[in-house]
């Protein structure tokens, strides 16, 4: 919205547990904190960046035949690219009257939640009905909360906006893109990437490091940590390449993973695999494959697909989400898995 210059049970349970408990030592800390990252934007201005629809000038041919449907770009979708929301809004008695008033849609299959814009630049108003889609409350959708209404103007900058838009300034909660932009994880690209793409944060010629891997999707899919500068469940004006978990507080320690639900705590497993092990091949008999993966070992962003991660070597690690020997998943896709979400 800113103009931006160039801009799984009991088994899965006790394994993961295992897991859990063969890596802890005394030594290390129940906090994420990682060191291999000198730079920091905390606090400091938004740097300049070139924006998605730049990118994808050069990148037509590959990346925008998936991306305009990519789970990342839509966090937030404008109403006109989901009529079947609009056309439940002006079906609802409880909800008419909103239904001209709303600009966005957040939210999927588990939990739907209507957002405008707000008079404050950069910023949403969320309305405060909690939708649950596909259910039998009047003109498909059952409403958690009831009556009266009303449009909030704190809760999406204080609660959602750090992980569904782009380039959020901490001190006035204000977002320069809807959804997330490359730039989320490609960071603040050299002009000189055309010939040399090693350059870019994540290209293919490039080796990150795990460290760098857990603080680039650590910033939107930990839910469980707080700013230390900011007070906020989102990362302080983090940039790709800086050391995430230097401001971002987030509790990794043994006893904190095993009171997560499964879907969580693969998560923040992989988190403390990638900056605790990665320097120790082998460590309390956990595997090198362990300590090696990272996110991006089973996920495929662009594509949108997780079918990388059938192709790895079975370990404790996946009894965390998958249950031996049949490998089924241990918890419901569709039920709400964290308190700040809502899904």
């Amino acid at each position: 919205m800113r103009p931006v210059r160039i801009g799984i049970l009991r088994l899965s349970i006790l394994s993961a547990l295992a897991l859990i408990l063969r890596q802890a030592t005394a030594e290390d800390p129940p906090h994420a904190n990682a060191s291999t990252a000198e730079s920091s934007h905390v606090g400091k201005p938004l740097p300049d960046y070139l924006t998605g629809d730049e990118c994808l000038f050069c990148h037509r041919n590959k990346a925008r035949s998936t991306w305009n449907i990519n789970e990342h770009q839509r966090t937030l979708r404008p109403t006109a690219a989901v009529p079947e929301i609009e056309a439940m809004l002006r079906s609802h008695p409880n909800l008419q009257s909103f239904a001209d008033q709303v600009h966005f849609v957040l939210g999927n299959d588990r939990q739907i939640r209507l957002l405008k814009k707000s008079e404050k630049y950069g910023r949403l108003d969320i309305l405060s009905a909690i939708l649950q889609p596909n259910q039998d409350d009047g003109g498909g959708i059952a409403l958690v909360n009831k009556d009266p209404f009303h449009w909030d103007a704190e809760s999406f900058g204080q609660r959602c906006a750090g992980c569904h838009t782009t380039a959020v300034d901490s001190r006035t909660q204000a977002f320069s893109a809807t959804g997330i932009d490359c730039y989320a994880c490609h960071g603040v690209v050299d002009l000189k990437h055309a010939n040399d793409t090693s350059l870019v944060f994540l290209s293919q010629k490039r080796n990150e490091p795990p460290s760098v891997i857990a603080s680039t999707c650590g910033q939107c899919h930990i839910r469980t940590g707080k700013s230390k500068a900011s007070g906020l469940p989102y990362a302080n004006n983090h940039v790709v390449g800086d050391n995430l978990f230097a401001d971002f507080d987030v509790d990794i320690s043994p006893e904190a993973l095993a009171s997560t639900p499964p879907r969580e705590r693969h998560i923040l497993a992989n988190i403390r695999n990638s900056l605790h092990f990665q320097k120790q091949p082998e460590r309390n008999g956990e595997t090198a494959a362990n300590q090696s993966t990272t996110c991006l070992s089973c996920h495929n962003i662009h594509r949108a697909s997780v079918r990388k991660h059938r192709k790895l070597d079975p370990s404790d690690y996946c009894h965390i989400c998958h249950q031996p020997p049949d490998m089924e998943l241990t918890y419901n896709r569709k039920e709400k898995h964290h308190a700040l979400c809502g899904y």
